[in-house]
C-alpha cells in the first residue's frame, strides 16, 4: 500500500537550490532556496511510481493552470491538485507551464517545508560583491553553486541550517543541532551460540576476523541483510542515520572498519567546530524594503513565504532592455496590468521611477 505521506517528506538538502535574491548597499546578501521540476517529479515516481501520476494543463481566463493528479489505491479514482502559473522573460511558456506544476506539487506537499525556511543573511566578502552604477551586485568569485549545506528536522520542520562556502568556512548558521543519540548496544559476534552446520559460510568467514565489538560493524556491513542469531546481534539504523550525517558533514562516506562509536565522535568534533566558528549576523536594518530579485523568480516567489507588497519580478526585468521603444511599450503593458492586480499608487509609482531611470540611461 502506498505511503502518500512520503509526498510530503522533507527534501534532501542536496535537492535544494540556494540563489541570490538581493544584495543591499551594506553588502547584505539575501538568500533563497527553491526547488526545481526535476525534484518534484522524482519525488512522484519515488512515492507514486512513474505510472502513479500525471498531469494536465487548463487555460482559463488567458492563465495557464497545470494540474498534477494521482491514482488513490483505495478509491480507485484519480485525486487532482491544480495550482496557477507565472510568466518568466525568457521562454515565457516553458516558464509559466513549469511553474504552475511546481506550484501545484506544492498542494501535493513536495517541498512544502520551504517555506518554513529560515531568511538567509549573509555578510559578503568584499571581493564578491560590487557596486554597478550605484547598484549592488554579485560578482564571479561569489560562488555559491560551490557552497555545501547542511540541514537537519525535527517533526517535518527545519530546525537546523548551515552553510561552509567553497574554502570551508561558516558562512551561515541558524538553529539547533539535534542531542546526541544515546548509542545501542551490541553484543560481540564471537558470543553467539550455533553450529558450523547452522550459520551459512559467508557469515562463518566474517566471523573469523571478529575480534572487538567495534568489528561487528563490519560483520554488520559486508553481510547484504540482516542476520539473526538468537536476536544477540542487534541491527538498527542507528548507523545508517549516523553514515548519512557524516556524508553530509565530510563529503564522503566513513572507512567501512570504522565503528559507529569513531563515526559519532568525528561527527561531534566537527559539529563542535561548526557551532564554534564564528558568523557575521546581518543586523535587521540593513535589509532594504524593496529587494531586486533575479530572473528565477518564478522559483524563489513560491519559497518565499509570504505575498510581495509589490511583485519584484516587473522590478527584476527592467534592466534586461536594451532597445527604448521595446522598453516603453513593456512599461505601459505593465502599469496596466499592476492597475488591474490592485497595487496601491505608491507602488505602482515606483516601478513608474525605476522605468524613467532605466528608460534615461537607454534612450
Amino acid at each position: 500500500m502506498l505511503n502518500y505521506k512520503e509526498l510530503s517528506r522533507p527534501l534532501d538538502i542536496s535537492d535544494i537550490d540556494f540563489r541570490v535574491q538581493s544584495i543591499n548597499n551594506g553588502g547584505y546578501a539575501t538568500i533563497l532556496a527553491y526547488k526545481d521540476s526535476r525534484v518534484d517529479m522524482n519525488r512522484l515516481d519515488e512515492v507514486l511510481s512513474p505510472i502513479g501520476w500525471q498531469r494536465d494543463y487548463k487555460l482559463i481566463d488567458g492563465k495557464l493552470f497545470c494540474g498534477v493528479g494521482m491514482f488513490h489505491e483505495q478509491s480507485h479514482e484519480w485525486i487532482w491538485k491544480w495550482d496557477v502559473g507565472t510568466e518568466s522573460m525568457t521562454e515565457k511558456e516553458k516558464g509559466q507551464a513549469s511553474d504552475a506544476f511546481k506550484r501545484a506539487c506544492f498542494n501535493l506537499g513536495i517541498g512544502r517545508e520551504l517555506y518554513d525556511y529560515p531568511l538567509i543573511s549573509v555578510k559578503l566578502l568584499e571581493h564578491e560583491w560590487t557596486k554597478d552604477g550605484g547598484r549592488p551586485k554579485q560578482t564571479f568569485n561569489l560562488k555559491l553553486k560551490e557552497w555545501k549545506w547542511y540541514s537537519e528536522f525535527t517533526d517535518g520542520r527545519i530546525s537546523f541550517l548551515a552553510a561552509k562556502d567553497e574554502n570551508g568556512k561558516i558562512r551561515f548558521k541558524w538553529g539547533e543541532l539535534k542531542p546526541k543519540q544515546e548509542e545501542p548496544t551490541y553484543v560481540p559476534a564471537a558470543q553467539v551460540e550455533k553450529t558450523e552446520e547452522e550459520v551459512a559460510p559467508e557469515v562463518l568467514e566474517a566471523l573469523a576476523v571478529v575480534e572487538d565489538e567495534g568489528n561487528v560493524e563490519g560483520l554488520l556491513k559486508k553481510t547484504a541483510e540482516p542476520i539473526e542469531m538468537n536476536a544477540t546481534v542487534v541491527v538498527d539504523d542507528v548507523r545508517a542515520e549516523l553514515v548519512e550525517k557524516y556524508k553530509s558533514l565530510f563529503g564522503k562516506a566513513p572507512h567501512g572498519r570504522m565503528s559507529t562509536d569513531r563515526i559519532q565522535e568525528e561527527i561531534d568534533a566537527k559539529m563542535d567546530e561548526l557551532m564554534n566558528e564564528p558568523t557575521e549576523e546581518a543586523p535587521m536594518a540593513e535589509v532594504p524594503e524593496i529587494e531586486i530579485e533575479t530572473e528565477e523568480q518564478e522559483e524563489e516567489e513560491a519559497t518565499a513565504g509570504a505575498p510581495l507588497g509589490l511583485d519584484m519580478w516587473y522590478l527584476s526585468q527592467i534592466e534586461t532592455f536594451n532597445d527604448a521603444e521595446d522598453f516603453v511599450k513593456w512599461a505601459k503593458e505593465c502599469v496596466a496590468e499592476l492597475n488591474s492586480r490592485g497595487f496601491g499608487e505608491d507602488s505602482v509609482e515606483a516601478f513608474k521611477q525605476q522605468c524613467n531611470k532605466h528608460y534615461a540611461r537607454i534612450k
